[in-house]
């Protein structure tokens, strides 16, 4: 029966066979423990179950196979003492190896005795070595975990304390931000949430654990640009009241030496000027949009100079700072040089604004 492709185990009805003399097996996909039913097989006298995948102990019961003269159990995953019969002490070397532990009074074999100290000793080295490692390894996790907690309460108690030092805050009264938020979300304003860079200082896009998106302004901290922003402040409360569609929601003001941003909805295009130099979203611009666009900077603008109490005077307003949205809707936005234009107030005499968008008058000595 050898070479036939045979799977699973052998059948223990085999050991019914009393009058069996020779059983070759080998060279199949036997797998699984040899039956012990095999041991009542008194008249066999050879057995070939070499080159299958059987595993575990060779049945005690072997030991009663006393006709047996002939056995092959080689290339399987057998182990453990070999039967103390004859066939098997003088069964050569080729008969018996590549099995995964025997043992036993045979050539080519280890004394079990020796091999069961062996396999102890591989035991208890095993076990030394998890007891050793293990605790080291948890105590370097520990270590790592208790690091990592430390220097994050530390950074947030470090951003919570922040805004009680010289800071000015203000936020807009339907609004739900905090400082550590915007710093968070931002990783102390990292470079890849840029995603625009002016005059005054650098925007970025913060998506907020609400999920909320943001822009956020944050100033370039030049002593001259300090001493507008601390000028700036009083003004603040009165551009956050602004309600207009065409108008950029102003939602607050952080004043700090490390970080001075303003908070602003976030307009979806981007700039008028950004558009404008993309081809493909240039096309895209009609003449019913532009003009629609038109209207809509017109009608900010009105707002701002006739509806508010005091009036807003924008003082910039150019391509950089109209932002469209997703169905190219004007929004203006970048308050950062605007005035209020209180009823006693004179005119002013420095120039603000971007040169080639200003009355050119303004840009004369």
């Amino acid at each position: 029966m050898s070479k036939n492709r045979f799977a699973g185990s052998i059948p223990a009805e085999i050991g019914s066979l009393q009058s069996l003399q020779s059983l070759d097996l080998s060279w199949n996909y036997l797998m699984g423990g040899i039956a012990s039913e095999l041991g009542q097989l008194q008249r066999l006298e050879v057995l070939d179950i070499s080159h299958n995948m059987l595993s575990g102990l060779i049945p005690t019961s072997f030991s009663r196979l006393q006709s047996l003269t002939k056995v092959d159990v080689s290339y399987n995953m057998l182990e453990g003492p070999i039967p103390d019969i004859k066939a098997f002490r003088e069964a050569p070397f080729e008969a018996i190896h590549n099995n995964k532990n025997l043992c036993g009074n045979a050539t080519g074999l280890e004394a079990c005795a020796a091999l069961m100290k062996n396999k102890n000793m591989h035991k208890k080295g095993l076990k030394v070595v998890i007891f050793t490692v293990i605790p080291l390894l948890g105590c370097l996790l520990g270590l790592i975990v208790g690091f990592f907690i430390f220097f994050q309460s530390r950074r947030k108690k470090r951003l919570m304390e922040t805004p009680q030092i010289d800071v000015s805050i203000r936020w807009c009264p339907d609004g739900d931000l905090r400082y550590v938020d915007i710093i968070e979300a931002t990783e102390e304003f990292n470079s890849r949430y840029c995603i625009g860079t002016g005059g005054y200082g650098i925007v970025y896009k913060v998506v907020l654990p609400s999920e909320q998106v943001l822009a956020v302004k944050k100033f370039h901290q030049t002593e001259v640009e300090m001493t507008s922003l601390k000028a700036f402040r009083s003004e603040i409360d009165v551009l956050m009241g602004i309600r207009h569609r065409n108008i950029v929601k102003l939602y607050g003001f952080c004043s700090h030496p490390k970080h001075s941003f303003l908070v602003y909805e976030f307009v979806e295009r981007g700039s008028l000027r950004k558009v404008l130099n993309d081809e493909e979203q240039a096309v895209k611009m009609d003449w019913d949009k532009r003009l629609n666009l038109i209207k809509g900077v017109a009608n900010a603008l009105s707002y701002m100079h006739h509806d508010c109490s005091p009036p807003i005077i924008h003082r910039d307003i150019s391509s950089n700072n109209v932002l469209l949205d997703s169905e190219y809707e004007a929004h203006v936005s970048d308050f950062g040089t605007a005035r209020l234009l209180m009823p006693d107030s004179s005119n002013w005499t420095s120039f603000a604004g971007t040169f080639g968008y200003t009355a050119p008058v303004l840009s004369l000595p």
